[in-house]
């Protein structure tokens, strides 16, 4: 990192379990001016006291007013109103990411309302998270070894992949860069559709007779199966209706194997759904 940039100001705009994390990471690698954070409370003054940013500021513009680099990670629905706040007071040569899961959406937020400013946009995606969510979830060694994704939608982007990479090195992740369209089919196979089985799992135990004795008797299989369901439902729902196109493309899929195995089970046909579980565990087996 140059000697320009150990004087960096930062912007955090949503200090949640991610945003949190990210301005944690920059604290604690001690090359900043000043990490400043801003969310709608009570966020907000609780990751100031957790000790997560230097400073809360008021507002998204009295967030980003000084900064030199600003990280978006508003919830996907909050991004075109943050967009437009920050765009007035945005100084000519700060720069802008976000962490995002979801691409289209919010780099067309960022186009119509950054103007000239979007050149200075680089979508981003740190590919890191659980089920909890706020400040309190958020910890500086969070995307460790992790990916980082940054998501050029224009050439000119690109240009700004390495002084990210600077800023953000001190998380410890690692970065790549990948197509934003290929992102998002990619993340509605590998996150955004596991998330909605996961959810739609849980709702169907849930509404049986039987989901007082599942929680009771409830083993790692289910433990593991549903750990994401306890994701909170307003982001996913915002994620799910951001990417719907890709998400439907999986679920199509899904539905498809699913009615294979419905149909072998009341078939008994041992073959064809051994030949279903099969392809899934060796495809698993290849992740670890």
């Amino acid at each position: 990192m140059t000697a320009r940039q150990t004087a960096l100001t930062v912007a955090v705009i949503g200090v949640g379990m991610v945003g949190g994390s990210v301005a944690a990471a920059l604290k604690a690698g001690g090359r900043c001016a000043e990490v400043i954070g801003f969310s709608p409370e009570p966020d907000g003054s609780r990751a100031l006291e957790l000790g997560l940013i230097d400073r809360l500021a008021s507002s998204v513009a009295d967030a980003v007013a000084g900064a030199d680099r600003i990280v978006l990670a508003a919830p996907i629905p909050a991004m075109p109103q943050v967009l437009r706040e920050l765009r007035p007071v945005l100084r000519p040569d700060a720069l802008i990411t976000d962490c995002a899961s979801a691409k289209s959406s919010v780099i067309a937020a960022a186009d119509r309302e950054l103007g000239d400013a979007f050149d200075r946009f680089l979508p981003g995606h740190p590919i890191a998270g659980s089920e909890r969510n706020g400040p309190d979830a958020a910890r500086a060694e969070l995307f460790r070894d992790r990916r980082w994704l940054f998501c050029p939608a224009r050439p000119v982007q690109t240009q700004w992949c390495e002084s990210w990479r600077e800023v953000l090195q001190v998380t410890g992740a690692r970065f790549s860069e990948i197509d934003p369209a290929l992102h998002d089919r990619v993340f509605a196979e590998v996150s955004h559709w596991p998330h909605a089985v996961a959810f739609v799992m849980g709702a169907a135990i849930a509404r049986g007779e039987l989901a007082e004795e599942a929680i009771r008797y409830a083993g790692a299989g289910l433990r593991d199966t549903s750990r994401i369901a306890a994701s909170p439902a307003d982001l996913w729902s915002g994620i799910l209706l951001d990417n719907a196109g890709p998400v439907l493309e999986s679920a199509e899929r899904f539905r498809a194997e699913l009615d294979r195995l419905i149909d072998a089970l009341a078939r008994r046909d041992r073959g064809a759904l051994t030949d279903i579980l099969d392809t899934a565990s060796r495809w698993r087996r290849r992740i670890d």
